[in-house]
């Protein structure tokens, strides 16, 4: 069994943070990391438009390597032209 794990962090204007976290499982380690990949760039796709100050996502594994991460990051003046 292989598990990958993916984090959502987001930070809005006035400085709080909040988070999420997924797990992906499967007997195959290249279908369990594909399955957290998958989750990984969902995220993306909401953080590359969203009104958080800031919206990251990484991708690890249960032996705690990362394998990818990723922040965007929204100015006010930034989302006021999207």
């Amino acid at each position: 069994m292989y598990q990958f794990y993916t984090v959502e962090i987001k930070k809005n204007s006035a400085g709080e943070f909040e988070h999420d976290m997924n797990w992906f499982w499967d007997e195959n380690e290249m279908k369990a990391q594909l399955k957290g990949e998958a989750k990984f760039h969902e995220i993306l796709s909401r953080a590359a438009t969203s009104t958080y100050a800031e919206h990251a996502a990484i991708l690890f594994s249960s032996r705690g390597n990362r394998i990818m991460d990723k922040c965007y990051y929204h100015t006010a003046e930034v989302m006021d032209n999207a």
